[in-house]
């Protein structure tokens, strides 16, 4: 149960973060094709199944040539190798090169025997089965066998969240399946009697939803799976039942709304009463008051109901949670430095996160402010590209170095 004097407690985000990050959740792990591996998160390490390349072969369209017969070549008195193969991509050579004698190769081919070298088209002419170079060979236009990859190395750590390349790296080495952590459901509960879902017609008191909408594509983007509810009204009774329901279909509960101290704050109230409190309230503006604890064995984070409150603790605190948990190493974090246009204020005690459009200048990176930054407005997270980090013992003025989260 909460702290008896919680309502009035304070705690930095760190003291947030460690209190979460002591609950832990059962993480599973499953194989899938790698075509449906983008944005997972690898349970295992992952060793390369063969060398890449797996053979030397060329870089270049051109000869195949011995290096010690090209060096006096020269625009003005070429040397001339007679043509004894021609070699292209997914075919073996046939003969072996001796001195005097070239093989017509294409890129991704495999070298010869006997070759040392290549020299590129563009400096060839080629003339009744003979080739003419008018300049010396290139012995580093060899990609050589084993050079990006070896049989056996490691290639990706357990951990590692699986981006495009990642996926081709994957591919390259050999593997087709992949053993990734298990995708959590993450419920999506908002609440109050204001809200409706978009494309209703509104009337006077009434808002459209948007929470649930970021908040499921943020889980999204970082490889999880949202289960998004439809807003439920200001009522123990049914948010109860929400609760319930979820704790069943998920394995964490994201509440929108209903943590403040208001008579309607019911996310607050039941599980004050019903739940199990860690923590309420951060110091951190915009964001607070969040919360956090069980519903049952399920952890439940709850969110405050305006937007930008909402987004920036999903970013300052689930995210590193959810991070945590799986033992995930992505998508990475994108922490800038850049100049200050404009002062901006810091707030006793509070971790301040103002929204920020970054730009490259000819001084360099500056960040600035450009719409309003009260808490409903999401527009903000829009017309801006990153999160200023705003430090509570650092005075901001115009010039001031600051660290930006990218969005």
């Amino acid at each position: 149960m909460p702290h008896p004097s919680i309502s009035n407690y304070f705690i930095s985000l760190n003291e947030a973060k460690s209190l979460s990050q002591s609950i832990k959740i059962p993480i599973e792990e499953e194989e899938v094709n790698i075509e449906n591996s983008y944005n997972r998160i690898l349970s295992k390490d992952v060793y390369s199944l063969v060398n890449d390349p797996p053979f030397d072969n060329s870089s270049m369209d051109g000869y195949a040539v011995i290096f010690s017969d090209t060096i006096s070549a020269t625009q003005e008195n070429p040397i001339e190798l007679e043509i004894i193969d021609f070699i292209s991509a997914g075919h073996p050579p046939i003969k072996k090169l001796t001195s005097g004698s070239a093989a017509k190769i294409m890129t991704g081919a495999p070298i010869p025997e006997g070759a040392d070298s290549i020299i590129m088209i563009e400096k060839t002419k080629e003339v009744d089965g003979k080739v003419l170079l008018y300049c010396p060979s290139f012995p580093n236009y060899i990609r050589l066998k084993g050079e990006n990859l070896t049989k056996n190395e490691l290639i990706l750590e357990k951990g590692t969240f699986l981006t495009p390349h990642n996926i081709g790296l994957l591919a390259t080495s050999g593997h087709s399946k992949i053993s990734v952590i298990k995708k959590l459901k993450i419920s999506i509960i908002s609440t109050g009697d204001e809200l409706i879902p978009p494309g209703l017609e509104i009337k006077k008191g009434q808002i459209y939803e948007s929470n649930s909408y970021v908040l499921e594509g943020l889980i999204k983007e970082i490889g999880h799976i949202p289960i998004r509810k439809k807003a439920i009204p200001d009522s123990i009774e049914k948010l109860r039942i929400e609760l319930n329901n979820a704790a069943l279909e998920s394995d964490l509960i994201i509440t929108s709304g209903g943590v403040s101290m208001g008579d309607l704050d019911i996310v607050r109230k039941l599980m004050e009463t019903e739940g199990e409190i860690l923590f309420w309230r951060i110091k951190i503006k915009p964001g607070s008051p969040p919360l956090f604890g069980l519903w049952g064995e399920t952890p439940l984070f709850g969110l405050p109901g305006n937007p930008v409150s909402s987004s920036v603790v999903f970013q300052m605190l689930i995210n590193p949670w959810l991070k945590y948990i799986t033992n995930s190493k992505g998508p990475k974090e994108k922490i800038i430095k850049a100049k200050l246009t404009e002062e901006i204020k810091n707030k006793k005690d509070f971790l301040v996160f103002p929204r920020v459009l970054v730009e490259n200048n000819e001084e360099g990176l500056i960040a600035y402010t450009k719409t309003h930054q009260g808490s409903g407005n999401l527009r903000s997270l829009t017309t801006h590209n990153g999160i200023a980090i705003i430090y509570p013992h650092i005075k901001y003025e115009i010039n001031s170095q600051i660290d930006v989260l990218l969005l």
